[in-house]
Order: C-alpha cells, then sequence, then structure tokens
C-alpha cells in the first residue's frame, strides 16, 4: 500500500466531463451491477468540517414515489445543502461507463434542484481540463456500483480524485453503493480479483488478494480516504463475506494498518449515514462491524487464515456505532431492540466420538439444533444423528455460492433466538472432530487433504439483539426470515492442523490447546 494524505492544498485541480442528464427511465435498476485553477471549494484557511457521507450495500432502489423505500437514504445528499452558493443544490452522479438518466431523475425527486450523470471512462479523462468548471457547481457527489478494483485505477491520484475531495471538505455530502461505498474507507479493497470468503480461509495469502492491475495488494491506502480507520465491503451476507472481510482486513494490518482497523459489511438494501463520527444503520437489511480483539492474525504461506477474539457487532435499522469509540450506542437503541443475556451455563457434552465433514450438509444432523432454511421455510429442529454436539449448530458447506447468502443470514438469525448456541460456519474441505477422551474440545480440521479454516460465531457475550422488519432477500417465501442484530458477538476463524493448532472449546466458549 502506498500512503497519501489529501489535504485542501491540492485543491483547485482541472479533470474532465464526459456526460450530461438524460430523463428518467421507465424503472430502476441494479446498480451493483494538474495545475492550479482557481480553487474549486476552498474555503480559505480554515477548512470547515467535512460534510455527511452515505455508505450503502448495493441492490435495486425503490421506485421514483415510494417513500418507505430503502434508498430513501439517498436524501442524504442533500443534507450538506448548496455548499456552492448559487442557490441550488446539484448533484453529480459519477461512474467509468455510460448510464442511464434514471438514477439523476430519483435524486432529483428525493429534492436535488439537478442531478447529472459524469463518466469518466479513462485515466487521460480524469485528467482533462474542463472537469474543474463543472465542479465549480457541484454541491454533492454519488459514486455509482460497478467495481471499485477500475475506479481505483482510472480515478486514484488524479485530478478528479481531488476535486471530490474539494467536495467533501466544503461540506458537501459524498454517497455511494456498491463499489462507490466500498471505494470511500480509507483503506479499500480495490484490487479487481473475484475474492471470496472460501479463498482466504483456504489460504491466507491467496494470490486472489492480488491486485490485478499490478500483482501488488489489492488493499489501497491511497484512494479517497474518507472514513478514516476503516475497510468497506458490500453485498455482505448476500454473498457470505464474513469470511472475506477477515482477511482483507488481516492483509491490511500486515501492511501497516492500525491494529485497530474496523472492517464494515454493508448488507443489500442497507445504508450508512456517517457524521461527527457516528454511523446510523438504515435500510432493510444489516451492517456487520468488525473489530480486531487482543490477539493478532496468524498468516502463513499455503495455510489457512487463523484468527481468534474478533468483536463483531450485526446492526440493523436505527443502530448507531460510534467510529470514534469502536462501540455500538446502546443508549439510544431501535425499538426493536432488546437487552439479553445467556446464563453461562453450557450443556454438558457426551464422551463419544464424533465428527463431522464440510462437504455433507447431511452432517449437520449431528448438531443438537438444525437450521430450516430455503428452500424451506425458516426454523429448527433437532438434529437426528447421536451423538449430538451439544449447544451448537453447524452449515455444511457454509461458503456454497448458492447457499453463502442463505447460510450467514439464517445463522445470525438463530443466535438472535437462542444466544447459548455457537454457530459453525464449515467449509468444503474443512471438517470437525471430537475425540471421546475430551468431549468439549472440537478440533477445525481438512475434510480430505487440504486445509480449510472454519468460522465460529460465538454468541455467548452478545448484550442486545433486534430484528429488522423486512423480510429478509433469503427468506424462503413465508415471511418468516428477518435479519438479526446482535450486539457482543464473537467471531474466531480456527484451524487446529496449522501452525496455530488450538481447538475450539466448548465448555469455555474460547480456543484452547488440544
Amino acid at each position: 500500500m502506498r500512503r497519501r494524505v489529501p489535504t485542501l492544498a491540492m485543491l483547485g485541480l482541472s479533470s474532465v466531463l464526459e456526460a450530461c442528464g438524460a430523463d428518467p427511465g421507465p424503472s430502476p435498476r441494479d446498480t451493483d451491477g494538474g495545475d492550479d485553477s482557481g480553487g474549486v471549494h476552498d474555503s480559505g484557511d480554515d477548512d470547515p468540517p467535512g460534510g455527511p457521507l452515505l455508505l450503502c450495500g448495493g441492490g435495486t432502489e425503490g421506485d421514483v414515489g415510494d417513500a418507505t423505500a430503502w434508498s430513501t437514504a439517498y436524501a442524504v445528499l442533500l443534507e450538506g445543502g448548496d455548499v456552492t452558493g448559487d442557490g441550488r443544490v446539484r448533484v453529480a452522479v459519477l461512474a467509468d461507463s455510460e448510464q442511464t438518466g434514471w438514477l439523476p431523475g430519483y435524486l432529483e425527486w428525493l429534492g436535488a434542484d439537478e442531478a447529472f450523470n459524469l463518466t469518466v471512462a479513462t485515466r487521460a479523462a480524469a485528467r482533462a481540463d474542463d472537469l474543474a468548471a463543472v465542479f465549480a457547481d457541484v454541491d454533492a457527489v454519488f459514486l455509482k456500483g460497478g467495481d471499485q478494483g477500475s475506479y481505483y485505477d482510472l480515478w486514484n491520484d488524479s485530478p478528479l480524485e481531488t476535486l471530490i475531495l474539494g467536495v467533501y471538505a466544503a461540506g458537501g455530502a459524498i454517497g455511494g453503493t456498491s463499489a462507490g461505498a466500498m471505494s470511500q474507507s480509507e483503506y479499500a479493497l480495490a484490487g479487481g480479483a473475484d475474492y471470496v470468503s472460501a479463498d482466504v480461509l483456504l489460504d491466507s495469502h491467496t494470490a486472489w488478494l492480488d491486485d490485478v492491475s499490478d500483482g501488488g495488494s489489492g488493499v489501497h491506502d491511497d484512494f479517497l480516504g474518507l472514513l478514516p480507520r476503516t475497510l468497506v465491503d458490500t453485498h455482505f451476507s448476500v454473498r457470505g463475506r464474513l469470511g472475506r472481510l477477515a482477511g482483507a482486513l488481516a492483509l491490511a494490518i500486515d501492511e501497516g494498518a492500525p491494529g485497530d482497523l474496523l472492517g464494515i459489511g454493508l448488507d443489500e438494501r442497507t445504508c450508512l449515514r456517517v457524521r461527527d463520527g457516528r454511523a446510523l444503520v438504515s435500510g432493510a437489511a444489516s451492517a456487520v462491524f468488525l473489530r480486531p480483539g487482543d490477539e493478532p492474525a496468524l498468516r502463513v504461506p499455503g495455510e489457512p487464515l487463523v484468527w481468534s477474539g474478533l468483536a463483531l457487532d450485526r446492526l440493523t435499522a436505527g443502530w448507531t456505532y460510534d467510529l470514534e469509540a469502536g462501540s455500538v450506542d446502546t443508549a439510544d437503541p431501535p425499538a426493536s431492540a432488546e437487552p439479553v443475556a445467556w446464563d453461562g451455563t453450557p450443556e454438558s457434552q457426551e464422551a463419544a466420538d464424533w465428527s463431522v465433514s464440510g462437504v455433507l450438509r447431511g452432517d449437520e444432523e449431528r448438531f443438537e439444533v438444525v437450521a430450516d432454511r430455503w428452500p424451506e421455510a425458516y426454523g429448527t429442529h433437532a438434529g437426528t444423528r447421536a451423538p449430538l454436539l451439544r449447544d451448537a449448530v453447524g452449515f455444511m458447506d457454509a461458503h456454497d455460492a448458492v447457499m453463502r447468502g442463505v447460510n450467514d443470514e439464517v445463522a445470525f438469525r438463530l443466535l438472535h433466538d437462542q444466544p447459548e448456541l455457537t454457530a459453525f460456519l464449515v467449509g468444503a474441505d474443512g471438517a470437525m472432530r471430537r475425540p471421546a477422551d475430551t468431549p468439549d474440545l472440537v478440533r477445525l480440521e481438512a475434510a480430505a487433504d487440504v486445509p480449510m479454516a472454519t468460522l465460529i460465531l460465538d454468541a455467548s457475550r452478545v448484550s442486545w439483539r433486534s430484528l429488522s422488519d423486512q423480510v429478509s432477500v433469503e427468506d424462503a417465501g413465508d415471511g418468516g426470515l428477518h435479519p438479526a442484530g446482535l450486539v457482543g458477538v464473537r467471531l474466531h476463524v480456527l484451524f487446529t492442523d496449522g501452525s496455530d493448532g488450538r481447538a475450539w472449546d466448548l465448555a469455555h466458549r474460547e480456543p484452547a490447546t488440544p
């Protein structure tokens, strides 16, 4: 990673405009899918505080006229007001390819006086001379969904980037969805590779974490950097990105990021409004805040990522996360929230050999609780293949491309409903084994010859829980699965046969040496 801290002294450089507004289209679509030219937005020696930030996890916006849609959160872009002083609030919608006029029309319905598409598709375009004049009238910028790796390659260290920062420094809002949200964090996962959770659970130094453009690190700390000490991911639950986020955090810290770097995972149809160091969650699903604990990550080339004791808070709409304190604001919880505590008494385990293979979904019947999920309605039933691992629920082949989103959503919902449980997300190459002579110690192993770490979600310290009032996108159709919020989960990424050599202690809910 290369460090570059942008300042107001860098403002005023020129760039390029390659678009204009267009008439709104008939329906929304998935948005995931120089020289000194006079000091644009420079207000003098005293830099004003930055404007509000909006980060959204992707997904299809609501219709124009639907005041209940999650995407009405885009109105945050108007909170900075008329920062240029021309009497109008003007929003630039930035992308690296041609776009329809639907989103500008949507922003105008929300209250913008004018919104227009701005296409910057080449490095040369990001350095052309005529964009400074356009930005002189821009009060807010929205970064479209797309490919954050492309955004980094095209716009980083350019006059265009400086002009975006100038809008923010003047008090204007910066927003983005999907790639546009990921581009705002200080440490941007923007290598351009299709990196998934299973990659880092197999090899902590996976090449999928490299930048496809130059072979270097895929985590960059020299892009916009609007949200300090964070690394943001999107489409979080539906693409099963918990392991992916942990792996990117571990890499960033290894390369010099602060040890308390905060990972943020945003679900689709979910947004964060950030101002004055506080992030308010809105929308239909949840946002995950992942913080390293006292133990560093273990990254050995060719071995799975191993990392224990990460603090995980999964928040639904109405929760606020204090970014400066690194904690959830529980003094003002949403109406759906309630305090909760496990009584601390684990069930005793049966002294019998026990094992499961990640490739066999039927092995989920060897846990005390079995999760019913898509294509069935959400629910649970008791395991049928004794002996059972008590106080536990398992998800086999947890990172399968079809089931990963369902597995993540249901795992957290089960911990909401039964916080005495521990959830194990076992990949296809993973396995778990408990010898009869150590019934409280579970080893996290390889199913065959390929080592793979297991994700463990421990809810024994959860202090608050909540439910979204919206039905999850992973619901089977009966409306019973709602996204869950939990304050105080602990995430552990373990592989017993690697250099770390620790198992999971069922009695004490912590890693232990077998």
